[in-house]
């Protein structure tokens, strides 16, 4: 299969307009950030003005530098509240957790979602439809921080199946990757659901059964394969807010992911380790919705026609 030139024009322009959009992001994080009250290195104890300006010079930066400095270099500066460390070293070590987290998320997501979406359309009309619907809604109603707290209060502290939170062991984890991505799991079974009975009905697939096709054949590489896309589209922004972790979820369970550190950033005013955060979180989520604009051309092959 060969890519024509309008699409690879096409994707040419998405590129472009990615780096645009992270200009943009940067510039209005950069100016919020400014803007807000309090200085970093205002304490109960201020430093002497010696000190102040010999900090300033260290760890102030304009717009222009900055901007500059991530586009060029790579350079995310240093960090207010970790002296002497680097925004890209913090980050180094907090990202490979998160991505650890989101990953385990992601996958159970996935699986569950899609498997729970192509049941309930194949039950359409019974009690296990609308038991795995109620499943669904009530994963969606659910915030995160009340179902960290419920699983903890369970599994944790009545049933001591697991540790109540922590980063560690694979027991550590089973309750946060829970907690992750169920509400996810909630939203793929819903759009999966509505994806698969549009196209139950297809002509294609009465025409697979006609031909005396095995069911699963004609599920797994026929109704799969056409009912996958609005899922696919869903999963570009959801696997990048998994991937770089999730605040709540991170902050219940005590794990030393990127929202820790952002909650950290927040209230210490450390604006270059928050800007950091929300540029790695903006750089994957533009980064997967290219992604799942190509992986739609190779599923699709309508798509690369237009």
């Amino acid at each position: 299969m060969t890519l024509n030139s309008a699409y690879l024009k096409r994707i040419g322009v998405r590129i472009a307009l990615n780096v645009l959009t992270l200009i943009i992001i940067i510039s209005i994080s950069f100016a919020i950030m400014k803007s807000a009250p309090g200085k970093p290195f205002e304490t109960e104890r201020s430093p002497s003005p010696q000190v102040l300006e010999e900090l300033h010079r260290k760890y102030d930066f304009t717009y222009v530098q900055y901007l500059e400095g991530i586009l060029f270099h790579f350079d995310f500066r240093y960090s207010y509240s970790h002296r002497n460390s680097t925004v890209l070293e913090i980050i180094s070590e907090a990202l490979p957790v998160s991505m650890e987290l989101g990953l385990y998320a992601l996958v159970l997501a996935i699986a569950a979602g899609l498997c729970w979406g192509l049941l309930s359309a194949l039950y359409r009309g019974r009690w296990f439809e609308s038991f795995i619907m109620a499943l669904a809604m009530i994963g969606i109603a659910i915030p995160n921080f009340v179902l960290g707290s419920l699983l903890q209060l369970i599994f944790s502290l009545k049933l001591r199946a697991t540790p109540v939170a922590g980063w560690s062991d694979i027991e550590s984890k089973i309750l946060p990757v829970i907690a992750l991505s169920l509400t996810y799991i909630a939203y793929i079974t819903r759009i999966g659901r509505g994806s698969f009975l549009e196209n139950l009905n297809k002509d294609y697939i009465r025409t697979a059964r006609a031909k005396g096709l095995p069911e699963t054949r004609i599920l797994w590489k026929h109704l799969l394969r056409n009912s996958i896309l609005p899922v696919i589209n869903y999963l570009a922004p959801a696997t990048a807010s998994i991937l770089t972790g999730t605040i709540v979820v991170e902050k219940i369970f005590n794990i030393p992911g990127m929202g820790r550190y952002f909650i950290e950033s927040v209230f210490q005013r450390d604006f270059p380790l928050a800007l950091g955060v929300i540029i790695v979180y903006s750089l994957f989520l533009l980064f997967l919705n290219l992604l799942a604009d190509i992986i739609l051309t190779f599923v699709d092959p309508r798509i690369r026609l237009q």
